[in-house]
């Protein structure tokens, strides 16, 4: 891990490289306990194709379809995956491991959600989808992360409660 110096002069962790979509399929198949024996069986490919794309050193390029295959198998939709390109492509300052983590939180936020949004039009009376508009996603996106910002806020506030600094 390199470390990087932002404006206020504080070190953070970054990591090294940029990673890559078999960053995220290599972080998934760990949390899944999925060896890449399991991974070829399952999708149809060589045991030593999927080594060579999903080796930490010296990897071989791994096409979209590939990608997409391994993912479906380990039962990623196709959301997260879309997901995992855009902060993949932004370079997000995070690991994989938290991208992974923070990836799938989005994914089951937003899963369902375009069904809810059309239901208001029959919940709320007066309401047509000619009022609803994509500048309204703006102050939508920026009200969750207000609202897990305070959640979180609070969870590490807590956490440091349940621990006593004193016995140290």
């Amino acid at each position: 891990m390199g470390a990087l110096k932002n404006e206020t002069g504080v070190d953070a962790q970054v990591s090294q490289a940029p990673y890559t979509i078999a960053d995220y399929i290599n972080v998934r198949a760990k949390a899944d306990g999925l060896s890449q024996r399991t991974i070829a069986t399952n999708t149809g490919y060589s045991r030593s194709r999927i080594n060579r794309i999903l080796r930490e050193e010296d990897r071989l390029p791994i096409s979209i379809i590939e990608a997409n295959t391994i993912l479906a198998s380990m039962g990623v939709g196709q959301l997260e995956v879309a997901l995992a390109n855009e902060v993949i492509q932004n370079n997000t300052p995070i690991d994989a491991d938290g991208m992974s983590v923070i990836l799938s939180l989005i994914a089951v936020m937003v899963d369902g959600l375009p069904t809810k949004i059309a239901s208001l039009l029959e919940l709320i009376e007066g309401l047509e989808s000619s009022d609803i508009r994509k500048e309204h996603g703006i102050r939508v996106r920026n009200a969750i992360f207000d609202m897990l910002k305070a959640l979180y806020t609070d969870l590490t506030d807590r956490k440091d409660e349940r621990i006593d600094y004193t016995k140290f």
